[in-house]
């Protein structure tokens, strides 16, 4: 009787778990983690900038460390980086157009008029006027390092800076903690789905900041050569999450501070996450997105709906972001709070489906689990353990020159590379 008994419960669970992977479309990452320590490249002349490289030959990843001024962090990034930062910008302006074609019809009138009559450039150069007056002076002084160190104007690097400005993302955010999780401390993911058929995927950058004492704390961003701004990133204090909030309809500007500038200054300065929602509600806004905020004070995770007009708080017993109730597909779930990468509000079960069979018993590998079956992030992924302050990443296959040959494979589906961040945000100068 018990024998029949177990083979039931067997059998209810492992069906449960087939019918789980069976809505979900991707297969388990059996990759193993990296965990050897980055190694030395390089250092700067003047000590500001050194080089690493990690993730052997599975998946190389640079990883730069900046300090002193922000003048002398860009400055360091262009002497270290210099060819591969102007390879890419040559590769990026060659691919602008095409880039930028999906995303035209969802921008200000102003922007789209821009593009359709002078082009991609010169709406680039209209952002850099209608933010000229909100981006912070230390990114001046950084920009201007790096264009000092590449030799190229000041001008043509800020444009570069401001591209996110012009695009829409796919992306998945979940902040788990308490019961959700194995340990009870906060997991944070970010999952960035851009696709892999562009130029950057080649460049991945793992930068970590050493401002000076008097100047915020340490932090790190993930993101690509030769770009300041901030996508995901991680700090002693707080951690950032962002997805394009494809379907906004309401009221639009691009006069304020660039969403890339506003997240790092909040990886940089904000002590907790109620001192980062203060910054992101004292901001000059532009555009719409969905930004994941977790807290090492509280071992817990907000998600912050932000557009010109708004700004609204969800937290885990909050109906799912702007749609009352939540659909059928996106559950509230207790110590929990997620948005998926399809178009809002979700109609993919999937990720609630992950989410609630880990449940209990979520860790980092749970979330490398939930990537590779969700199929998210195709262009990089970042894990946040707040309790161990540790972090996993993983990109896009970087190891063909673009145009790639053959379609790079996605970072759901590559090696996780582990960071203990203690020690990444103590390498001496």
């Amino acid at each position: 009787m018990i024998t029949t008994l177990l083979h039931v419960v067997t059998t209810i669970f492992l069906f449960n778990i087939c019918k789980i992977e069976a809505q979900c479309q991707g297969s388990v990452n059996t990759n193993p983690i990296y965990t050897t320590p980055p190694v030395l490249l390089n250092t700067s002349q003047d000590g500001n900038g050194k080089l690493y490289i990690t993730g052997g030959d599975s998946n190389p990843v640079k990883v730069l460390h900046l300090y002193g001024t922000p003048y002398e962090m860009g400055y360091a990034q262009g002497e270290l980086l210099g060819d591969e930062i102007l390879s890419l910008y040559t590769q990026f302006w060659g691919y602008l157009d095409e880039f930028i074609a999906p995303y035209v019809k969802d921008l200000p009138y102003l922007i789209q008029n821009l593009i359709e009559t002078f082009g991609v450039q010169a709406a680039l150069e209209a952002e850099v006027v209608l933010t000229e007056l909100f981006v912070p002076q230390h990114f001046e002084d950084e920009i201007r390092g790096l264009a000092d160190a590449l030799q190229i104007e000041f001008a043509e690097v800020m444009k570069i800076m401001l591209f996110p400005e012009l695009i829409k993302a796919q992306c998945s955010i979940v902040g788990a903690w308490g019961n959700a999780t194995q340990s009870h401390g906060l997991l944070q993911l970010r999952a960035l789905d851009w696709g892999t058929d562009n130029p950057f995927v080649a460049h991945p950058l793992l930068t970590v900041y050493h401002p000076l004492s008097d100047d915020g704390h340490p932090y790190a961003t993930l993101g690509w050569t030769g770009f300041i701004g901030a996508l995901t990133g991680f700090s002693t204090h707080v951690g950032a999450s962002q997805k394009v909030w494809v379907h906004y309809n309401g009221t639009d500007s691009r006069a304020g501070i660039p969403w890339t500038f506003l997240f790092r200054d909040i990886l940089q300065y904000a002590e907790d996450v109620n001192d980062a929602l203060k910054m992101i509600d004292n901001s000059q806004r532009t555009c719409s997105v969905f930004l994941g905020l977790g807290d090492h004070s509280t071992q817990t995770a907000r998600v912050v709906e932000y557009s010109l007009d708004t700004v609204s708080i969800f937290n885990d017993t909050t109906p799912f972001p702007g749609y009352a109730p939540s659909p059928p597909e996106h559950p509230i779930i207790s110590d929990v709070v997620y948005v998926d990468k399809v178009s809002q509000p979700s109609t993919d079960p999937c990720l609630a489906d992950l989410l609630q069979k880990y449940y209990g018993n979520m860790t980092s590998s749970s979330f490398i689990d939930v990537v590779s079956l969700f199929r998210t992030g195709d262009m990089h992924i970042a894990i946040y353990d707040y309790l161990s302050n540790d972090v996993y990443i993983s990109v896009a296959d970087q190891t063909q020159s673009w145009p790639a040959s053959t379609t790079p494979a996605p970072a759901y589906n590559r090696t996780f590379i582990y960071f203990d961040m203690d020690s990444m945000f103590n390498v001496p100068q």
